[in-house]
């Protein structure tokens, strides 16, 4: 299989992950602390490398399994898959059935009242842990980086593939930081003041879209399972 297939297969996990609501309100925050773009730097560091390690070694068992029985490695993608989407299917049912009632703000996450005050050893902790301790997250990364590591690229193709996915699933912690870092921070203030009060307030919506999307698109993909 060429590099492009694969990307394409697994950039809706990347955009679900880039798409989070929960990492996108810690960014916003950490960007309107003092130190924005220093703050920004840490968390960004703890996301993206904890997506790349765990990518990376998802991808390299799935490559080792595939290289002694594709078909099995085959069967393995298509059933995480299967098992994500029907995760996703629950997951977007409970949080539906949690909705608050109209008029009625959703509760704040309690990580939100405490990130613009950690230091940087502590943002690079919650930059990791909101990319993968995540009930959704975690379940998508293993899903895309298995499908790169069992698609027979070349060693450095995969290397490739794995990238581009780490840096999509990362666009909505890199833009704002890139943002703040070339507007300043107090040009860019209303803006993530208002970003942040949107995501806030829709954080329950935006989560159901993105897990009935998620668990259509992945059950799809996984129907390769009964060929």
């Amino acid at each position: 299989m060429r590099l492009w297939p694969v990307v394409g297969a697994v950039l809706p996990q990347a955009m679900a992950i880039a798409l989070s609501p929960v990492p996108m309100v810690c960014i916003v925050l950490v960007l309107m602390s003092r130190r924005p773009v220093r703050a920004g730097l840490s968390f960004a560091a703890g996301w993206v490398g904890a997506l790349a390690i765990a990518v990376g070694l998802v991808a390299w068992l799935t490559d080792t399994v595939a290289e002694k029985n594709a078909d099995a490695a085959r069967d393995g993608v298509d059933l995480i898959q299967l098992a994500v989407g029907v995760l996703f299917a629950v997951l977007a049912v409970r949080y539906w059935r949690k909705r608050p009632e109209p008029g009625v703000p959703p509760p704040r996450p309690a990580v939100v009242d405490r990130i613009a005050t950690m230091a940087a050893p502590a943002l690079v902790l919650t930059g990791a842990a909101a990319a993968l301790a995540n009930l959704k997250n975690l379940p998508l990364v293993v899903s895309a980086a298995s499908y790169i590591g069992g698609a027979g690229l070349a060693p450095g193709t995969t290397v490739v593939a794995a990238a581009i996915f780490v840096l999509a699933a990362s666009a909505t912690v890199l833009t704002p930081l890139l943002a703040v870092a070339i507007m300043g921070p107090d040009r860019s203030a209303p803006t993530l003041k208002s970003i942040e009060t949107w995501l806030l307030a829709n954080l329950n919506t935006i989560t159901v879209i993105l897990l009935a999307v998620l668990a259509t698109v992945m059950i799809g993909n996984s129907l390769d399972l009964f060929r």
